[in-house]
């Protein structure tokens, strides 16, 4: 066997070293430290904890009513919004639900021969879980909801 190819040069095994070094110092600082915007050196939240088996678990989904009075889910292919990018900043939404108004625009700029949306809604779908199985006790709560200025809601 030729051993030309199976010889590493000392600056080249020191590259390596220093590489696997960093990654595995991002990886160990992110995971303590890090949010899912440093991915792939850190773990997404929602993998990162357990729920507990006795509570309440939640479907969020995002709905709207057009100015025919028509409500309908707004999906990622009527505006372009993911339904995990809408849960992931869902607090903000709560906390100012004029920004939904955004959503309704997408949707419009996505659908400009449709109807124009009047309201736009988050609503969350809570089921109780009683030893992680559902009980089938479900309710739903509308945690936003946005009004265009000026119309009949």
């Amino acid at each position: 066997m030729d051993t030309q190819y199976a010889k590493v040069r000392p600056l080249g095994r020191a590259v390596r070293v220093t590489i696997t070094m960093v990654v595995l110092a991002l990886v160990t600082a992110t995971t303590f430290w890090g949010g899912d915007d440093f991915f792939p050196f850190a773990p997404f939240k929602m993998y990162s904890f357990s729920k507990e088996l006795d509570g309440w678990a939640g479907s969020t989904r995002v709905e709207a009513v057009n100015e025919l009075g028509e409500r309908f889910s707004l999906t990622e292919a009527a505006t372009g919004f993911r339904r995990a990018e809408v849960e992931g900043q869902k607090s903000r939404f709560v906390e100012d639900p004029s920004l939904l108004e955004y959503l309704a625009q997408a949707y419009e700029n996505t659908n400009p021969d449709k109807p124009e949306i009047v309201t736009v809604e988050i609503i969350e779908r809570r089921y109780r879980l009683e030893d992680g199985h559902q009980t089938g006790e479900v309710t739903e709560v509308v945690e936003a909801s946005y009004t265009r200025e000026g119309a009949d809601a």
